[in-house]
């Protein structure tokens, strides 16, 4: 019975979009489809705002202190995961102590991982140095665009 609930999820799930692409006359095989994203992209503005000028155009930057904030919210939240499912695993046992060691895991890659980008990042303050600008000196990528005309 189970089992035919899962089928019958799956269907609706998976039906849908695959009657809407025959309908519209798609091209079912890869080769086709990258031809046609080609032509797309060749029919495309290239004075585009977003299109690349000399340099990457990153419209999610994020500053220092948003990154350093992301990343403290992320250390609380599995701290908190591994904290609440040891006590759920103490009252109830069973699966909740695996799902424990999984995020106990995950906790212990994360500190990991910030550890080894703290120490990259100060390694990488101590051997770069950034040379001073000059007044009214031109912009690199501004620089390189004149020279390669």
């Amino acid at each position: 019975m189970v089992v035919l609930i899962l089928a019958g999820l799956w269907a609706f799930v998976l039906v849908p979009p695959w009657l809407r692409n025959r309908s519209e006359g798609r091209p079912a095989d890869s080769i086709s489809s990258f031809r046609h994203q080609l032509s797309v992209l060749q029919r495309s503005n290239p004075a585009h705002p977003h299109a690349f000028h000399g340099r990457p155009v990153m419209p999610f930057a994020m500053t220092r202190a948003a990154a350093r904030r992301r990343r403290r919210d992320v250390l609380f939240l599995l701290a908190d995961a591994a904290v609440i499912t040891l006590v759920l695993g103490a009252l109830l046992g069973g699966v909740v102590l695996y799902v424990n060691f999984v995020i106990d895991a995950m906790l212990v890659a994360y500190v990991v991982m910030l550890a080894r980008a703290q120490r990259l990042a100060v390694e990488r303050d101590m051997k770069v140095r950034y040379l001073p600008q000059r007044a009214g000196s031109p912009e690199p990528a501004l620089l390189l665009r004149r020279t390669g005309n």
